[in-house]
Protein backbone atom coordinates (compact mmCIF):
# COMPACT_ATOMS: atom_id res chain seq x y z
CA UNK A 1 0.00 0.00 0.00
CA UNK A 2 1.17 3.17 -0.96
CA UNK A 3 2.14 6.11 1.85
CA UNK A 4 -0.34 8.84 1.77
CA UNK A 5 1.69 11.84 1.83
CA UNK A 6 1.27 15.57 1.71
CA UNK A 7 4.21 17.42 -0.66
CA UNK A 8 7.56 17.61 0.29
CA UNK A 9 7.83 21.31 -0.83
CA UNK A 10 5.29 21.97 2.43
CA UNK A 11 6.47 19.71 4.34
CA UNK A 12 10.13 21.08 3.76
CA UNK A 13 8.73 24.84 3.77
CA UNK A 14 6.74 24.12 7.37
CA UNK A 15 9.32 22.33 9.73
CA UNK A 16 11.52 25.41 8.38
CA UNK A 17 9.07 28.02 9.26
CA UNK A 18 8.80 26.10 12.52
CA UNK A 19 12.06 25.25 13.48
CA UNK A 20 13.35 29.09 13.08
CA UNK A 21 9.68 30.78 14.14
CA UNK A 22 9.88 32.84 11.23
CA UNK A 23 8.37 32.59 7.65
CA UNK A 24 10.79 35.12 6.58
CA UNK A 25 14.07 32.97 7.89
CA UNK A 26 12.55 30.51 6.45
CA UNK A 27 12.25 31.68 3.06
CA UNK A 28 16.05 33.07 3.65
CA UNK A 29 17.12 29.23 4.19
CA UNK A 30 15.36 27.95 1.57
CA UNK A 31 16.15 30.54 -1.13
CA UNK A 32 12.54 31.34 -2.14
CA UNK A 33 9.72 34.26 -1.32
CA UNK A 34 7.93 34.80 2.16
CA UNK A 35 5.01 34.41 0.13
CA UNK A 36 5.57 30.80 -0.88
CA UNK A 37 6.49 29.82 2.60
CA UNK A 38 3.20 30.92 3.25
CA UNK A 39 1.14 28.99 0.59
CA UNK A 40 2.99 25.82 1.35
CA UNK A 41 2.15 26.08 5.10
CA UNK A 42 -1.26 27.07 4.02
CA UNK A 43 -1.85 24.31 1.26
CA UNK A 44 -0.54 22.03 4.09
CA UNK A 45 -2.87 22.69 6.72
CA UNK A 46 -5.57 22.24 4.27
CA UNK A 47 -4.62 18.84 3.14
CA UNK A 48 -4.24 17.86 7.13
CA UNK A 49 -7.72 20.05 7.99
CA UNK A 50 -5.85 21.61 11.18
CA UNK A 51 -3.94 24.98 11.62
CA UNK A 52 -0.39 24.59 12.16
CA UNK A 53 0.11 28.49 12.74
CA UNK A 54 -1.89 31.30 14.55
CA UNK A 55 -1.04 34.52 12.18
CA UNK A 56 -0.81 37.59 14.68
CA UNK A 57 -0.01 41.01 14.08
CA UNK A 58 3.11 40.65 15.07
CA UNK A 59 4.39 37.22 13.32
CA UNK A 60 3.24 33.30 13.57
CA UNK A 61 3.14 31.44 16.71
CA UNK A 62 2.49 27.44 16.68
CA UNK A 63 -0.60 25.72 17.41
CA UNK A 64 -0.72 22.89 19.66
CA UNK A 65 -1.21 20.72 17.05
CA UNK A 66 1.81 22.67 14.87
CA UNK A 67 4.34 22.19 17.77
CA UNK A 68 3.57 18.33 18.12
CA UNK A 69 3.87 17.76 14.31
CA UNK A 70 7.35 20.06 13.83
CA UNK A 71 8.73 18.02 17.26
CA UNK A 72 8.18 14.77 14.49
CA UNK A 73 8.72 16.38 11.41
CA UNK A 74 12.76 18.24 12.60
CA UNK A 75 14.58 15.07 13.49
CA UNK A 76 12.85 12.96 10.01
CA UNK A 77 14.53 15.47 7.38
CA UNK A 78 17.79 15.29 9.99
CA UNK A 79 17.49 11.61 9.02
CA UNK A 80 17.36 12.32 5.77
CA UNK A 81 19.69 14.60 5.35
CA UNK A 82 22.10 12.39 6.38
CA UNK A 83 21.05 9.40 4.32
CA UNK A 84 21.78 12.03 1.68
CA UNK A 85 25.25 12.87 2.63
CA UNK A 86 26.68 9.67 3.67
CA UNK A 87 24.67 7.92 -0.12
CA UNK A 88 26.91 10.49 -1.60
CA UNK A 89 30.28 10.29 0.32
CA UNK A 90 29.88 6.68 -1.48
CA UNK A 91 32.84 6.12 -3.80
CA UNK A 92 35.56 8.27 -5.06
CA UNK A 93 36.73 11.70 -3.80
CA UNK A 94 36.03 14.66 -5.86
CA UNK A 95 38.09 17.77 -6.28
CA UNK A 96 36.27 21.39 -6.56
CA UNK A 97 38.39 23.78 -7.22
CA UNK A 98 37.36 27.27 -5.69
CA UNK A 99 38.35 30.39 -6.61
CA UNK A 100 37.87 33.07 -4.49
CA UNK A 101 38.76 37.22 -3.61
CA UNK A 102 41.16 37.08 -0.81
CA UNK A 103 39.19 38.84 1.13
CA UNK A 104 36.44 37.13 1.20
CA UNK A 105 38.42 33.86 1.60
CA UNK A 106 39.81 35.00 5.05
CA UNK A 107 37.56 37.22 6.70
CA UNK A 108 35.14 35.00 5.85
CA UNK A 109 34.86 31.56 4.06
CA UNK A 110 37.99 29.63 5.45
CA UNK A 111 36.67 30.32 8.97
CA UNK A 112 33.88 28.21 7.85
CA UNK A 113 34.83 25.54 5.84
CA UNK A 114 34.95 22.99 8.35
CA UNK A 115 31.49 22.91 9.06
CA UNK A 116 31.24 22.05 5.14
CA UNK A 117 34.12 19.52 4.98
CA UNK A 118 31.69 17.67 7.90
CA UNK A 119 28.94 17.81 5.54
CA UNK A 120 30.46 16.86 2.94
CA UNK A 121 33.68 14.67 2.92
CA UNK A 122 33.82 13.11 -0.28
CA UNK A 123 34.69 16.42 -1.18
CA UNK A 124 37.99 17.80 -2.04
CA UNK A 125 38.48 21.42 -1.77
CA UNK A 126 41.11 23.36 -3.34
CA UNK A 127 40.67 26.84 -2.40
CA UNK A 128 42.71 29.73 -4.48
CA UNK A 129 42.37 33.28 -3.42
CA UNK A 130 42.77 35.76 -6.22
CA UNK A 131 41.68 39.07 -7.57
CA UNK A 132 41.67 37.59 -10.93
CA UNK A 133 37.90 36.19 -12.24
CA UNK A 134 39.36 32.56 -12.81
CA UNK A 135 39.19 30.97 -16.49
CA UNK A 136 36.48 28.23 -15.97
CA UNK A 137 36.82 27.24 -19.78
CA UNK A 138 40.54 26.01 -19.04
CA UNK A 139 39.27 23.74 -15.89
CA UNK A 140 41.60 26.96 -13.68
CA UNK A 141 38.34 26.70 -11.47
CA UNK A 142 35.04 24.91 -11.02
CA UNK A 143 33.40 27.52 -9.11
CA UNK A 144 34.04 31.20 -7.96
CA UNK A 145 32.76 33.86 -5.61
CA UNK A 146 33.22 37.28 -6.62
CA UNK A 147 32.03 40.29 -5.60
CA UNK A 148 30.94 43.09 -8.05
CA UNK A 149 27.95 44.06 -10.76
CA UNK A 150 27.79 40.68 -11.78
CA UNK A 151 28.45 41.65 -15.63
CA UNK A 152 31.70 39.01 -16.39
CA UNK A 153 31.88 37.74 -20.25
CA UNK A 154 31.52 34.17 -20.28
CA UNK A 155 30.36 33.46 -17.11
CA UNK A 156 27.11 32.57 -14.90
CA UNK A 157 26.71 34.43 -11.86
CA UNK A 158 23.66 34.07 -9.36
CA UNK A 159 23.42 36.59 -6.91
CA UNK A 160 24.46 35.57 -2.74
CA UNK A 161 23.63 38.49 -1.20
CA UNK A 162 23.15 42.23 -1.04
CA UNK A 163 26.28 44.39 0.76
CA UNK A 164 25.01 46.84 3.36
CA UNK A 165 28.48 49.73 3.86
CA UNK A 166 29.14 50.99 7.18
CA UNK A 167 31.80 52.41 8.99
CA UNK A 168 33.68 50.41 11.45
CA UNK A 169 36.89 51.04 14.54
CA UNK A 170 38.15 49.37 16.74
CA UNK A 171 36.19 49.72 20.64
CA UNK A 172 39.12 52.10 22.06
CA UNK A 173 38.26 54.62 20.08
CA UNK A 174 34.95 55.32 21.54
CA UNK A 175 35.97 54.58 24.98
CA UNK A 176 35.56 58.82 25.57
CA UNK A 177 33.39 59.37 22.41
CA UNK A 178 30.15 57.32 23.46
CA UNK A 179 27.81 60.31 21.55
CA UNK A 180 30.14 59.83 18.79
CA UNK A 181 28.56 61.55 15.20
CA UNK A 182 28.92 60.89 11.79
CA UNK A 183 30.08 64.72 11.24
CA UNK A 184 32.78 63.95 14.07
CA UNK A 185 34.65 61.62 11.49
CA UNK A 186 36.53 65.16 10.47
CA UNK A 187 38.53 64.40 13.98
CA UNK A 188 39.94 61.06 12.94
CA UNK A 189 41.89 59.59 10.32
CA UNK A 190 39.79 57.75 7.93
CA UNK A 191 41.10 53.78 6.37
CA UNK A 192 40.14 53.69 2.52
CA UNK A 193 39.90 50.20 0.84
CA UNK A 194 41.20 50.11 -3.06
CA UNK A 195 39.53 53.40 -3.85
CA UNK A 196 38.39 56.82 -1.91
CA UNK A 197 35.29 57.13 -3.65
CA UNK A 198 33.62 54.72 -1.46
CA UNK A 199 33.95 56.91 1.67
CA UNK A 200 32.90 59.72 -0.81
CA UNK A 201 29.80 58.02 -0.96
CA UNK A 202 28.99 56.42 2.16
CA UNK A 203 29.32 60.18 3.93
CA UNK A 204 26.74 61.67 0.91
CA UNK A 205 24.62 59.02 1.63
CA UNK A 206 24.53 60.12 5.43
CA UNK A 207 24.18 63.24 4.57
CA UNK A 208 27.28 64.37 6.34
CA UNK A 209 29.31 67.38 5.21
CA UNK A 210 32.28 68.72 6.62
CA UNK A 211 34.51 65.54 6.18
CA UNK A 212 37.48 64.76 4.09
CA UNK A 213 37.04 62.50 2.81
CA UNK A 214 39.93 61.79 0.52
CA UNK A 215 42.25 61.73 2.89
CA UNK A 216 43.55 58.91 4.95
CA UNK A 217 45.70 55.57 4.12
CA UNK A 218 44.89 53.72 1.19
CA UNK A 219 44.77 49.55 1.50
CA UNK A 220 44.31 46.72 -0.53
CA UNK A 221 42.84 43.15 -0.06
CA UNK A 222 40.73 44.21 3.16
CA UNK A 223 43.70 45.64 4.85
CA UNK A 224 41.68 48.81 6.03
CA UNK A 225 39.44 46.38 8.28
CA UNK A 226 42.51 44.78 9.79
CA UNK A 227 44.00 48.28 10.06
CA UNK A 228 40.70 49.46 11.85
CA UNK A 229 40.98 46.57 14.15
CA UNK A 230 44.53 47.77 15.08
CA UNK A 231 42.85 51.15 16.55
CA UNK A 232 44.87 52.51 13.87
CA UNK A 233 40.98 55.15 12.26
CA UNK A 234 37.95 54.27 10.91
CA UNK A 235 37.24 51.87 8.08
CA UNK A 236 33.78 50.82 5.42
CA UNK A 237 33.02 47.21 5.60
CA UNK A 238 30.02 45.65 4.98
CA UNK A 239 28.28 42.97 6.68
CA UNK A 240 29.77 39.87 5.04
CA UNK A 241 33.25 40.61 5.99
CA UNK A 242 32.56 42.33 9.65
CA UNK A 243 30.22 40.20 11.41
CA UNK A 244 31.92 38.08 13.06
CA UNK A 245 34.90 40.37 14.05
CA UNK A 246 31.75 42.62 15.37
CA UNK A 247 30.21 39.57 17.17
CA UNK A 248 33.97 38.55 18.78
CA UNK A 249 34.41 42.28 19.85
CA UNK A 250 37.29 43.60 17.86
CA UNK A 251 34.95 45.87 15.83
CA UNK A 252 32.21 48.05 16.42
CA UNK A 253 29.63 49.99 14.72
CA UNK A 254 29.62 53.58 15.33
CA UNK A 255 26.98 54.88 13.58
CA UNK A 256 23.52 52.95 12.63
CA UNK A 257 23.14 53.84 9.11
CA UNK A 258 24.09 51.40 6.41
CA UNK A 259 24.46 52.04 2.78
CA UNK A 260 23.16 49.38 0.29
CA UNK A 261 26.07 49.42 -2.47
CA UNK A 262 25.65 48.61 -6.09
CA UNK A 263 27.93 45.75 -6.25
CA UNK A 264 26.79 42.43 -4.73
CA UNK A 265 28.21 38.83 -3.91
CA UNK A 266 27.77 36.50 -6.68
CA UNK A 267 29.27 32.64 -7.19
CA UNK A 268 30.07 32.41 -10.43
CA UNK A 269 30.87 29.64 -12.97
CA UNK A 270 31.76 29.01 -16.37
CA UNK A 271 28.91 30.57 -18.96
CA UNK A 272 26.90 27.15 -20.13
CA UNK A 273 28.32 24.60 -18.18
CA UNK A 274 26.55 22.14 -16.53
CA UNK A 275 26.33 22.38 -12.69
CA UNK A 276 28.26 19.16 -10.92
CA UNK A 277 26.87 17.56 -8.01
CA UNK A 278 29.73 19.33 -6.08
CA UNK A 279 29.16 22.56 -7.24
CA UNK A 280 25.83 22.56 -6.53
CA UNK A 281 26.50 21.10 -3.22
CA UNK A 282 29.13 24.32 -2.43
CA UNK A 283 26.43 26.68 -3.57
CA UNK A 284 23.81 25.23 -1.33
CA UNK A 285 26.36 25.53 1.71
CA UNK A 286 27.29 28.78 0.59
CA UNK A 287 23.48 30.26 0.65
CA UNK A 288 23.08 28.66 3.84
CA UNK A 289 26.16 30.37 5.22
CA UNK A 290 25.67 33.78 3.79
CA UNK A 291 22.28 33.57 5.09
CA UNK A 292 23.13 32.56 8.49
CA UNK A 293 25.74 35.92 8.45
CA UNK A 294 22.74 38.29 7.24
CA UNK A 295 20.55 36.79 10.18
CA UNK A 296 23.54 37.61 12.97
CA UNK A 297 24.07 41.37 11.05
CA UNK A 298 20.12 42.39 11.41
CA UNK A 299 20.36 40.72 14.68
CA UNK A 300 23.09 43.25 15.61
CA UNK A 301 21.24 45.90 13.51
CA UNK A 302 17.67 45.56 14.09
CA UNK A 303 16.94 45.34 10.93
CA UNK A 304 15.50 42.90 8.49
CA UNK A 305 18.63 40.55 7.13
CA UNK A 306 19.71 42.04 3.61
CA UNK A 307 18.09 40.42 0.67
CA UNK A 308 19.95 36.82 -0.33
CA UNK A 309 20.34 34.61 -3.05
CA UNK A 310 18.95 36.14 -6.55
CA UNK A 311 17.59 34.67 -10.09
CA UNK A 312 21.04 33.63 -11.75
CA UNK A 313 22.38 36.39 -14.32
CA UNK A 314 23.95 35.82 -17.22
CA UNK A 315 27.20 37.66 -18.46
Amino acid sequence: MGRRLPSLNALKAFEAAARLESFTDAAAELFVTHAAISRHVRDLEDWLGTPLFLRTGRGVELTDAGRRFALRLTPLFDQLADATREAAAVGDVRQLKVSVEPSIASRWLVPRLGRFNELHPDIELSIDPTSKLADFRSGEADVGIRYGAGQWDDVEAQKLTDAMIFPVCAPKLLRERSDLKPADLADFNLLHESRKQWWADWLAAAGVSGVEDWRGTLFQNHLAIEAAEAGQGFALTDQVLATDSILEGWLVRPFSFDMKDHWHYWIVRGKGQKETVPVRAFREWMMGEIADTNRKFAQLAGQKPPAVAGKAATA
